[in-house]
């Protein structure tokens, strides 16, 4: 999570899913490059007759990977206009949702897992006054990283912040 911009009535956070990225990237150029290689050294690998359906689907799970979970993300709270934007920009389409700032409840820190020691996962949740739970993507950071996170947006939203129990 990187923060674009922090004024006192604005604050931006933006999720790029380089590990998404750096994947599909493998998939569609590194695997087929590599085979390639291979069959430079090792003609016999030319002639095993799944290569082409192994190449073909290789490339189209790393093309559907990054279509569906290659997604930028862009929190921007706006205390001006009262509101939380979230941008989801893909591939092909961006997707705005507004919220206003008066919905937000509560954000935090949460466990995914039943237990709840330092080596559970955690997520960074935002929940609405009506219930709603809004998960949002903070990539493989680590648990105090997402504590820093949601305390800076919880001190521009005027909460206190977050601790976690021992």
């Amino acid at each position: 999570m990187v923060i674009l911009e922090k004024t006192p009535t604005q604050l931006k956070l933006q999720h790029r899913p380089y590990l998404i990225w750096q994947l599909s990237g493998c998939l569609v150029f590194g695997i087929p490059l590599l085979f390639i290689l291979l069959s430079l050294v090792s003609t016999w690998i030319i002639y095993l007759w799944w290569l082409p359906l192994f190449l073909v689907l290789n490339t189209v799970f790393g093309l559907v990977l990054l279509v569906f979970a290659g997604r930028v993300f862009t929190y921007h709270f706006d205390k001006d206009t009262n509101s939380l934007f979230i941008k989801r920009r893909g591939l092909f389409k961006t997707q705005v949702t507004l919220y206003p700032l008066s919905d937000i409840f509560q954000i935090q820190v949460k466990s995914t897992s039943w237990n709840q020691d330092k080596m559970a996962h955690y997520k960074i949740a935002l929940i609405l006054k009506s219930g709603k739970h809004l998960s949002i993507p903070s990539g493989e950071t680590s648990l105090q990283q997402k504590l820093e996170t949601v305390n800076l947006i919880r001190q521009f939203l005027g909460i206190p912040p977050q601790k976690l129990a021992d």
